[in-house]
């Protein structure tokens, strides 16, 4: 759990790597809502970019790649 504090004009920071973990960059906007007595942030992912450069940089840091191209790799030997 990762607790975070109010500042006095209402402002919640939101910890280093919940926002590379969403890529979530300066400006991005987040939907509020109150559901059940908890606040809720939605990102929302809205942006001018035609198809794949908006998702560019999601998966930063991650071995996405790495591991598909691992299972095929084992996919390839059973055949």
């Amino acid at each position: 759990m990762i607790i975070t504090r109010l500042s006095s004009k209402g402002q919640v920071v939101l910890p280093k790597n919940i926002r590379e973990q969403l890529a979530l960059k300066e400006g991005a906007e987040l939907k509020v809502e109150v559901i059940k007595g908890k606040i809720v942030l939605e990102p929302l992912f809205f942006t001018s970019e035609p198809g794949w450069h908006r998702w560019k940089g999601v998966l930063k840091g991650s071995k996405v790649l790495e591991e598909h191209l691992a299972e095929h790799a084992i996919e390839v030997e059973q055949e």
